[in-house]
């Protein structure tokens, strides 16, 4: 693929020659140092140390994205192995897509502030259009099936994030960025400690005309999460997201969404062997689409309730138990009102067997109002082989219920209530090694997925017999230069996949402290040819450029070209509609803290 000025298109390569990288990141030196054993929580829903779980978990570090010029969620999920994030539907507002381990955005799971969104009734790409990386406090991309511990969708993995806690003495700060196509952003955001309780608050507003015509977005957004030690036993807190967008979506329609999330929470810590945690909440989303054809809209609701309980049984042997219960209710204007109920229970169990071997064995069962009850299951090990090198592997299942645009369908074509749940199982075994401050993963995994649902063209059905992913996934990152460099690169090769994605998909960046005011830095992304199940794609390089400098100590400039060398690509090609991905765009902005 030919860029418009200059040719990219080696550029993955030359970014994988200098440096390695791809993983967590925590950091030091203003972000700019990677973690390579991060603190995860999706692994088992409770905090475990990323070097001891046995599934393949990447955590990244928002506040090192932000700083590296990663401010949209689906950019910074392509930083994880295994992990192709995008859009198909067009630019910066438009409906988003996550393919995990060569499987598509419905196999896939979003879980904010413990409370489940993505299922057979929320729409996991409504939460990837246009979702910010400044108002999360982690984000983790747990792959493979997950059925054992998060039930449905989770076959190709699941994408875990949380509102940030404050900490440390009360502060804010202000950021406002302007650039091309008519973009502007402003945010703001205060955390700190007061006695024994935190708080983070967030709000922003952006807008956007995005390169394409009739492409115009905006949206503005909040974020809250408040928390208290009651005393020596409870912890409690409570957490509210929500974002009201606009989207004129290639001149077909007006596209209006307005979504919120609140949660309550409460962690008891029982006794030195016994903790447990416990959530409610409840989540709502109204779509409304206006367009020369009509009006379509829908309302989703949801709310649920659940527990995870972790229990010491020795030194060697932990049980962990939980239990969940949702309700969602659907409205749509074309005749569908639907309520789904759902409840599960799981348990799981963790063996230190050595020094070196750690097991990990989990069951779980679902009551499906809708269809009957499922059962799902994981077992999986990590062997430590010599110091800072391990073997990791593991197989489970799970299964996708049929969504409620499956069943019912939209303005844009006709549902099928006669739709069966696909269930897959999968497997992965990989190596990861550590030295000097790098790290270095690499992991095959293969997932057999019966009854997969074809959604178009519609209506949906269900195909017959097995349908495969299998690939490899590559990890490498790590600091040098006394942690003033940092170095990220990700590759995920896949065999066989749904909806002929990529058969290469790679980022790679490099981040340099140049001085204790300055950082400079270099990003890519790259894509082999494929189709998405349309039209052939060819394959493309993006690369992007950032940079900030510290005025004084509360004066911050920034500055990123994003497709720096203004390659023209395509996001999709359905129908013989291309729709073409944005060109250069520079930004700049600053940022006021206090």
């Amino acid at each position: 693929m030919k860029p418009r000025s200059c040719r990219g298109g080696g550029l993955a390569l030359a970014l994988a020659s200098l440096c390695p990288a791809l993983l967590p990141g925590s950091a030091s030196h203003a972000a700019s140092a990677v973690s390579l054993d991060p603190v995860v929580v999706s692994a088992l829903r409770v905090p475990r140390e990323a070097s001891t779980v046995t599934s393949w978990v990447t955590r990244l570090d928002p506040k090192q994205l932000e700083a590296s010029g990663i401010l949209q969620l689906r950019d910074a999920l392509n930083a994880s192995p295994g992990v192709i994030s995008t859009s198909t539907g067009g630019e910066t507002g438009a409906l988003g897509s996550v393919f995990i381990r060569g499987t598509t955005t419905n196999d896939s799971q979003i879980v904010i502030d413990g409370m489940r969104l993505s299922d057979s009734s929320t729409p996991l790409g409504n939460v990837l259009s246009a979702a910010r990386t400044t108002d999360i406090g982690g984000l983790e991309i747990l792959r493979g099936p997950q059925g054992a511990i998060y039930g449905g969708e989770s076959i190709g993995g699941v994408l875990w994030m949380e509102t940030p806690r404050g900490s440390g003495d009360p502060r804010g700060s202000a950021t406002v960025e302007a650039g091309s196509f008519h973009s502007i952003s402003g945010r703001t955001r205060a955390d700190g400690e007061v006695g024994k309780m935190s708080y983070h608050f967030s709000g922003g507003y952006e807008q956007t005309h995005n390169d394409a015509p009739n492409q115009h977005f905006d949206q503005s957004a909040v974020a809250l999460r408040v928390e208290g030690e009651v005393d020596p036993v409870w912890t409690i807190g409570t957490t509210l997201r929500a974002n009201d967008s606009y989207y004129e979506n290639l001149g077909n329609s007006d596209d209006r969404l307005d979504a919120s999330l609140v949660t309550l929470y409460a962690t008891g810590t029982f006794s030195d062997v016994w903790t447990g945690r416990f959530l409610a909440g409840h989540h709502q989303e109204f779509y409304d689409s206006d367009s020369s054809f009509g009006n379509y809209g829908s309302d989703l609701r949801d709310a649920s309730i659940s527990t995870d309980q972790e229990i010491k049984l020795s030194d060697d042997v932990r049980l962990l138990a939980g239990a969940y219960g949702h309700r969602s209710n659907y409205q749509n204007t074309i005749g569908a009102d639907e309520q789904r109920d759902r409840f599960g229970i799981h348990s799981a169990i963790e063996w230190d067997a050595t020094e070196t071997l750690t097991t990990m064995a989990a069951l779980r069962w679902e009551d499906y109002e809708a269809y009957g009850d499922e059962l799902t299951w994981r077992v999986g090990a990590i062997q430590g082989l010599v110091p800072s090198t391990s073997i990791r592997g593991g197989i489970g299942t799970s299964f996708r219920s049929p969504t409620y645009l499956d069943l019912f369908g939209s303005s844009f074509g006709a549902g099928n209530p006669n739709l069966e749940a696909e269930h897959a199982t999968g497997w992965d075994i990989g190596i990861a090694h550590k030295v000097f401050g790098h790290q270095f993963e690499a992991a095959w995994f293969e997932n057999q997925i019966e009854d997969r649902i074809k959604s178009f063209p519609t209506p949906p059905v269900n195909l017959p017999g097995e349908t495969r992913t299998q690939g490899t996934e590559f990890a490498l990152l790590g600091a040098a230069a006394e942690e003033t460099v940092s170095y990220r690169i990700a590759w995920t090769w896949l065999h066989e996949s749904l909806s002929d994605q990529p058969r290469n998909a790679a980022t790679a960046s490099l981040d340099w402290r140049a001085t204790e005011k300055s950082r400079i830095g270099i990003g890519a992304t790259h894509l082999a040819s494929h189709s998405w199940g349309g039209d052939p794609i060819d394959a493309y390089t993006v690369a992007r450029l950032y940079g900030s400098y510290q005025l004084t100590e509360q004066v911050k400039l920034h500055a990123r070209i994003e497709n720096a060398f203004d390659v023209d690509y395509e996001l999709s090609d359905f129908y013989g509609q291309s729709i073409k991905g944005t060109g250069r765009g520079i930004y700049a902005g600053i940022t006021i803290d206090w």
